[in-house]
């Protein structure tokens, strides 16, 4: 595989920036449906990273019990 070929696979693999805002306006509007409340995109945007941390915990955890001096 050429380096070309390799770029354009990881590129196709990645979300463009307007497929990252649409999923984000989703993920958006299913927690507004689910809570039941009107919460601005101001407000999300105040909002801790909870997916962020949830994958940091996470990461460390899978670290920890691969690396058993840590």
């Amino acid at each position: 595989m050429s380096l070309g070929q390799l770029v354009e696979a990881l590129a196709v693999e990645q979300p463009t920036a307007a497929q990252r805002a649409q999923r984000l306006a989703a993920d958006r509007e299913v927690v507004r449906r689910v809570i039941g409340l009107d919460v601005s995109d101001a407000e999300f945007d105040q909002a801790p990273d909870v997916r962020g941390n949830i994958y940091k915990i996470a990461a460390e955890k899978v670290r920890a019990t691969q690396d058993p001096a840590a």
